[in-house]
């Protein structure tokens, strides 16, 4: 009996592993599945793509729309997506006569969230409005601006904006859809943590397959390469003749030098509520801009 347990330990091992593996992505899984109710009565329209800008099709805002409302509910806070191509001069001024280009864009996505009371737990609370202007203002320069608001402001750091908008821009101009796209689903992953692949469920037992296979195919090929032969197998009289060496330490020579940093842009500090001030309406917002 313990023969025979010994000789196919190798493939009791493997099971054990695909179990593993499958336990793991089915767990993996429903933890991807969980999701909040939203409690925010209040909201003034069911839309979250408003195109006005006119940067994607029907269909591609239709796709869209899909994957913000999984994203919601995995998320528990609103996702906006607006988009313009008009100057925000005038409208910004009038809320602020001192305003700098590169603040249209935040003064509008504030006004914006708050007037259609958007947010998953209540008016004005958790929730991200996405804001691209495709408009060139009169410094020659296009505008983004990420609103952030309620937990979202509190999770989102000057870094973490500065990320997400990086990823934004690097699709925007070549792929709005795939722009927006990755923006949805990286903001998945800041709020959730969860940077894993989703693999679905009818492929758990194929992965668990796979990586028995592997792990069988390499244990039992290197069960038959062990070594017949020690150390001591061609030294005549069975003990080796060690000849000494050593490394002798002369001198060392330390080299430093400074490598210097650039700080983020966006305002507002290193932890969470990256870039926050009050809206024009007095609500509290956090987010940050990139222009182009």
């Amino acid at each position: 009996m313990k023969e025979y347990l010994r000789y196919f330990r190798f493939w009791f091992l493997a099971l054990g592993i695909a179990a593993l593996v499958w336990l793991v992505v089915f767990v993996g899984n429903r933890a991807l599945d969980e999701t909040t109710e939203r409690t925010n009565t209040e909201c003034t329209t069911t839309e979250r793509v408003f195109d006005f800008g006119e940067a994607l099709t029907e269909e591609e805002e239709n796709r869209l729309r899909e994957q913000i409302a999984e994203r919601e509910e995995q998320t528990g806070a609103d996702i906006v997506i607006v988009t313009l191509n008009e100057s925000l001069e005038e409208y910004a001024r009038s809320y602020d006569p001192y305003a700098d280009y590169s603040e249209f864009t935040m003064i509008y996505a504030d006004n914006f969230y708050d007037e259609n009371k958007f947010g998953y737990n209540k008016p004005i609370g958790d929730g991200i409005l996405l804001l691209d202007n495709l408009y060139r203002e009169d410094d020659g320069k296009v505008y983004t601006w990420l609103c952030t608001t309620g937990k979202v402001e509190d999770r989102y750091s000057v870094g973490m904006i500065d990320s997400i908008l990086d990823l934004f821009y690097e699709y925007v101009d070549s792929d709005p859809y795939r722009a927006y796209s990755e923006f949805i689903d990286r903001f998945y992953r800041d709020m959730t943590g969860n940077d894993s692949l989703e693999i679905p469920w009818y492929m758990a037992p194929f992965a668990a397959f796979i990586v028995t296979i592997i792990f069988a195919a390499v244990n039992l090929t290197s069960a038959k390469g062990r070594k017949t032969t020690n150390t001591r197998s061609y030294v005549n009289g069975g003990k080796p003749d060690i000849r000494r060496k050593e490394d002798i330490f002369l001198r060392k020579s330390v080299t430093s030098r400074t490598i210097e940093t650039s700080s983020s842009s966006g305002g507002g500090h290193s932890g969470g509520g990256g870039g926050h001030h009050t809206s024009s309406g007095g609500h509290s917002h956090g987010g940050g801009g990139h222009s182009r």
